[in-house]
């Protein structure tokens, strides 16, 4: 076995991404956050909400043909990422860091029990998108947690006697880090069945409509006069960097990797937050911390490795379509699962029927070139016959390529030949 694997391009390409984010929320915790301590934590979460909104509108509107297409399995991801990540998530840790900031408790109780957020999430993307990673996968992970504490506490040491468990900022970090670890999960299962630019559009502006609920029958709306002209300009900085531009990178990310993978990948906060520090404050790094930082890279580059989708097996049932395929010269299989928690996109795939198996193509996405709904469909190598209504069982063993919209269908008969390269 391998100690180091490589991970392919796109995943290092979403690796980085979700990196780039949490270096935002980095600067947004340790330089922004606080000039808000003396203002409503849910007036601070719906304005930075609203003007995100503001900025990613557009996308909705770009992709409203898409959206409306969504299952109500994708739609009730939304709402939880909204409602866990957009609004309980986000007013809890700030409410967290308020009171770490008034002296009520510590750091270090906020920060070690929202630190908790990677163990929620790779539970739920076990059980909920059935993610299956290696065992070599979950010790990088364990390993890369350990080294972000270290890297968190490693200036002055981690004291238990500092860490009040029965404040209610604990309380907060608590709640803070199981909606974000399950806003992770739920955030992929969206991006797997729409694009990353309107998953981060929904997102703000369906969190914004609720929290505008909020403030309005909590009366906190009246308290916008509070805010001086240097609080609007940090908004406007949130938007373009811990907010909406953070999210945005993120998403893209997501759509890349594995939910369990990403919420590894957010630990770059610990170590994005120290470098800022040593950069702005000038506050050197010790040996201990410089150790931890060097071993969440090496975790990080592990985990990436193992982020490759494969082996994943599920059965399904050959149901009749439009034909089309047939007619282009290429019959495909449509298949009765329509909304599963894989990545749209063109797989090589084997397929078993009645004993035998055969190398197919699998196509899971929307019908870009013909502007029709998500469809799951395959193309059976070198197989002829008649199976609508039996049982196939397939198992993913690689991802090809993205789906992607062709203006003519020339264009896309000749893309379907190249890819049909990889089962004759």
């Amino acid at each position: 076995m391998k100690l180091f694997q490589k991970p392919d391009k796109r995943i290092i390409f979403g690796a980085l991404a979700i990196m780039l984010a949490a270096l935002f929320w980095s600067f947004d915790g340790i330089f922004i956050r606080p000039k808000f301590y003396e203002l409503s934590a849910t007036l601070v979460v719906f304005l930075e909400h609203l003007f995100g909104f503001v900025v990613l509108s557009p996308f909705i509107v770009l992709s409203w043909h898409k959206i409306r297409k969504l299952s109500l399995k994708s739609w009730g991801a939304i709402l939880w990422v909204c409602i866990f990540g957009g609004v309980i998530g986000t007013i809890t840790i700030t409410k967290a860091f308020f009171a770490a900031i008034y002296g009520e408790t510590t750091f270090a109780t906020v920060i070690l029990l929202q630190k908790l957020q990677p163990f929620f999430a790779l539970i739920m993307a076990a059980i909920i998108l059935k993610e299956k990673l290696s065992k070599r996968f979950y010790f990088w992970a364990v390993l890369a947690v350990i080294a972000g504490y270290f890297l968190a506490f490693g200036k002055y040491g981690l004291h238990l006697s500092e860490i009040n468990l029965f404040h209610h900022a604990a309380f907060y970090s608590l709640i803070a880090a199981f909606s974000f670890g399950s806003s992770t999960v739920f955030g992929k299962r969206i991006v797997n069945h729409l694009n990353f630019k309107s998953t981060a559009a929904l997102r703000f502006g369906i969190t914004t409509f609720i929290l505008l609920i909020i403030i309005l029958f909590t009366g906190d709306i009246h308290k916008v006069s509070n805010l001086t002209t240097t609080h609007w300009n940090f908004l406007i900085l949130i938007v373009f960097t811990s907010g909406a531009m953070a999210m945005f990178f993120y998403y893209f990310g997501l759509r890349r990797v594995p939910a369990s993978i990403a919420t590894i990948l957010e630990m770059f906060w610990p170590f994005s937050a120290v470098i800022l520090d040593y950069l702005i404050n000038k506050n050197i790094l010790n040996t201990v911390q410089i150790v931890a930082a060097v071993v969440l890279f090496i975790c990080f580059y592990q985990v990436v490795g193992e982020g490759k989708l494969k082996g994943l097996t599920f059965k399904a049932k050959v149901m009749k379509g439009k034909g089309r395929g047939r007619r282009l010269g290429f019959p495909t299989a449509n298949l009765d699962r329509k909304d599963f928690d894989i990545p749209h996109g063109v797989y090589l795939v084997k397929a078993k029927y009645n004993g035998k198996k055969y190398k197919s193509l699998m196509h899971f996405g929307f019908v870009e070139t013909f502007d029709e709904a998500p469809r799951l469909e395959i193309y059976i190598g070198n197989f002829k016959g008649d199976i609508y209504g039996k049982e196939l069982k397939v198992k993913i063993l690689k991802r090809v390529r993205d789906v992607k919209k062709f203006e003519t269908v020339e264009e896309l008969k000749e893309q379907i030949k190249e890819d049909l390269k990889l089962v004759r």
